[in-house]
């Protein structure tokens, strides 16, 4: 089966960290979202897949090639201008291999949702758009699904971006209920993506869908069941390195487990302290020495080399990061080859790539 996977995004929201990447080649647990993606799509059948790409489009393509590192077939749709949702499904249907229905994939959601089942349902319903959907307590700053007894969608309601705004403000806002949102994992026959008008920016939630219910051409909804975070931002980030990791999802962390708590990947050397109940995954070749306390969360990239006494808490290391002797970090993501010299105290901190902290310097909250 053929699939696209919507990857042009901006990534505005985890800068600095995406003005040297891409958002979906973001790395969770030393595995670029992407990949977590493509395996799944891959594991229920999907072995040919189209990236629709706009920023940093480049190091996508640089990253996956033509797909047979991974087991499937790959090629990619460059948006000249962002075309929304719906824009970036027609641009890439061109580079589809048959006329035929095609999953649609949004590039920054995590999720070990049952696909099989879900395409399987919009066979048997001979619909014409299927749209996987997950329950949410509401109120919420998602699209909101509302469907008849047979799965049928009856209305979209779409928030505005300041009933966003304010939702996202205020975290303590009573729940009434749980709500339908779109789930971001579509399967759609070809003569929805060719209704797509070309060649301007066209939405998929809020013009494609609600013309669909309007005329009642075959828009149903699946709620399903498990894991799922749309990769929003850091902290939505966060959340998804912990679920991982502590095995809230059937999605595995790579690498392969050497003690409670610790992962490791290919030659990767861990000498250090695991605190109590510390959870640890260590990329390819890095190097930790004896005398560093890991504690809660830790993530150390490819590369990297942690030096004796220094202490991690709750902190992501992106490839090729230094820390030196006695260095104090809690909740800290560093970006590649980023160096924290000796004695450096840094809290609550996010350091773009290639920064240098000089010794014995304080950063973040609380000094």
């Amino acid at each position: 089966m053929q699939g696209i996977i919507i990857a042009g995004g901006f990534g505005t929201r985890f800068r600095p960290l995406t003005y040297t990447r891409p958002k979906p080649l973001m790395p969770i647990l030393n595995r670029p979202l992407l990949e977590y993606q493509v395996a799944l799509l891959k594991a229920h059948g999907v072995d040919e897949i189209v990236f629709a790409t706009n920023y940093m489009a480049e190091a996508i393509e640089n990253h996956f090639g033509d797909g047979s590192r991974f087991g499937v077939k790959m090629r990619y749709a460059r948006e000249e201008q962002p075309l929304g949702t719906a824009g970036a499904i027609r641009n890439a249907a061109a580079s589809l291999w048959r006329r035929e229905a095609v999953v649609v994939f949004n590039g920054d959601v995590v999720t070990d949702f049952d696909l099989s089942a879900i395409i399987a349902q919009h066979r048997q319903r001979g619909a014409r758009a299927t749209i996987a959907l997950k329950a949410v307590p509401s109120p919420n700053p998602y699209g909101v699904i509302d469907l008849d007894a047979d799965g049928r969608v009856l209305a979209w309601r779409e928030p505005t971006e300041e009933q966003k705004k304010a939702l996202a403000a205020n975290p303590n806002i009573e729940q009434t209920g749980w709500d339908y949102i779109n789930a971001g994992f579509y399967v759609l026959e070809p003569e929805v993506i060719e209704s797509i008008p070309e060649g301007r920016i066209v939405s998929i939630e809020r013009e494609i869908y609600p013309r669909m219910i309007e005329h009642g051409e075959g828009l149903y909804g699946v709620p399903a069941e498990g894991y799922w975070v749309d990769v929003a931002g850091p902290s939505h980030y966060w959340r998804v390195t912990n679920d991982i990791l502590r095995g809230r999802t059937k999605v595995a962390p790579p690498g392969t487990p050497q003690a409670e708590g610790l992962w490791c990947m290919k030659g990767a050397e861990v000498r250090a302290t695991l605190d109590a109940g510390a959870t640890v995954h260590v990329g390819e070749n890095a190097i930790v020495e004896e005398g560093v306390h890991l504690r809660g969360t830790v993530v150390i990239g490819a590369g990297c080399h942690i030096a004796r006494g220094s202490v991690l808490e709750d902190c992501v290391l992106l490839e090729g990061v230094r820390i030196e002797e006695g260095a104090d970090l809690t909740r800290v993501i560093c970006d590649r080859d980023v160096v924290i010299s000796a004695g450096c105290r840094i809290v609550d901190a996010v350091i773009a790539a290639g920064t240098c902290i000089r010794r014995e310097s304080r950063l973040g909250t609380n000094w």
